[in-house]
C-alpha cells in the first residue's frame, strides 16, 4: 500500500487550481521509516508528502486546531479516520464545503516494529466513508468481532479486573495527551484538565487518574472509531483502547449494532432514541 505519488499529484493540483490553503498529510520523520503528520501550505513543498503502511495517525485531529480553522483544507483519511470526520461533520464542528478529502481503501497500517496494528486486523470499515477522491481497491464490509483483549478482560472476575485497572491508572501521569490527540475531543475547556479541573482534583493520584480517564471514555462512548491516536500519544503506553472497546461492545450489543460514524448524519448512540433501545433499567 503506497499512494505517495498519487497524493503528491493530487495536492499539487489542488494548490495549482487554488482550491486549498493547506494540505494535511504525512511526511517521513527524517530519522527512520516512521512518519509524522505535516501541514503543507505551498505547492513547492508537496514532495514531502508520503503515504504507505506507516501512515498511522488520524489526521482529522488537525481540523480542530487553529492551523486549519476557516481555511480550505485537503486531507488524507483511512477508514477509521473518515468515521471520525463523519462525526465531526454531523456534530457541526467542520464544514464539508471547506474540505477536499482524499480517501484511502486501507489495507492496514503497522507499528514501529512493522507489525500490523490490532485495530487494523479487527477493522470493519477499512475504506474511507467520506471522500472526494478514492485511492485503492475497495474492500467488502467485514463482520464485527469483539476485541480479543475485551474477551480476555471479560473472563476475569470483578476483583481481578479492578486490580488490573488500578495498575493501569497508577501509571497515568495526567498529561492529557490522549484527549488532545483525539479528533472527537474538541471542547475548548475540559473538566478533566489538570490546570482547569472543575470536577476533579488535578493531582497525579490513582483516584484522580481513574476519574479522569473514566469520564473521558464515557464522553467518547458511542463515538470512538478505534483509530488509537490516544494510545500512540500516551507517553506511559497505557492500553486505553480497553476503555473504549468495552463501551463499544456494550453499545453494539444493546443499541441495534451501532458503530460510530459509519453512516452520514448518524450521531452517537446516546444522541438518538429508538423504540428498540433496552429499557430493563426502568423501574
Amino acid at each position: 500500500m503506497d499512494y505517495t505519488k498519487q497524493i503528491q499529484e493530487i495536492a499539487s493540483k489542488l494548490f495549482a487550481e487554488g482550491k486549498i490553503d493547506v494540505f494535511v498529510g504525512y511526511r517521513l520523520t527524517g530519522f527512520d521509516e516512521n512518519q509524522v503528520p505535516v501541514l503543507i501550505r505551498d505547492q513547492k513543498d508537496v514532495s514531502q508528502l508520503v503515504f504507505n503502511d506507516r501512515s498511522v495517525f488520524n489526521l482529522v485531529n488537525y481540523l480542530k486546531y487553529e492551523h486549519t480553522r476557516n481555511k480550505r483544507v485537503g486531507l488524507v483519511v483511512k477508514g477509521c479516520d473518515s468515521r471520525s470526520l463523519n462525526l465531526l461533520l454531523t456534530e457541526s464542528q467542520v464544514k464539508r464545503d471547506k474540505l477536499y478529502v482524499v480517501g484511502i481503501a486501507c489495507e492496514g497500517v503497522v507499528d514501529e516494529q512493522g507489525n500490523k496494528m490490532q485495530n487494523c486486523m479487527e477493522c470493519v470499515f477499512p475504506d474511507a466513508i467520506v471522500a472526494d477522491e478514492m485511492l485503492g481497491t475497495p474492500h467488502e464490509v467485514r463482520k464485527y468481532k469483539v476485541n480479543a483483549d475485551i474477551d480476555e478482560l471479560a473472563s476475569k472476575g470483578l476483583v481481578d479486573r479492578r486490580v488490573y485497572f488500578e495498575e493501569v491508572f497508577e501509571n497515568c501521569i495526567r498529561c492529557n495527551a490522549c484527549r488532545h490527540s483525539c479528533p472527537l475531543c474538541y471542547c475548548a475547556k475540559c473538566c478533566i484538565d489538570q490546570e482547569t479541573a472543575t470536577l476533579y482534583n488535578g493531582a497525579n493520584t490513582t483516584s484522580g487518574a481513574f476519574h479522569a480517564l473514566m469520564t473521558w471514555s464515557l464522553h467518547l462512548a458511542g463515538r470512538c472509531v478505534d483509530c488509537r491516536n490516544c494510545e500512540k500519544a500516551c507517553p506511559s503506553h497505557l492500553p486505553l483502547h480497553l476503555l473504549h472497546k468495552w463501551n463499544e461492545r456494550v453499545i453494539y450489543e444493546n443499541f441495534q449494532e451501532h458503530l460510530a460514524g459509519v453512516h452520514e448524519g448518524d450521531r452517537g448512540a446516546f444522541y438518538k432514541y429508538s423504540m428498540q433501545d433496552p429499557d430493563d433499567f426502568i423501574m
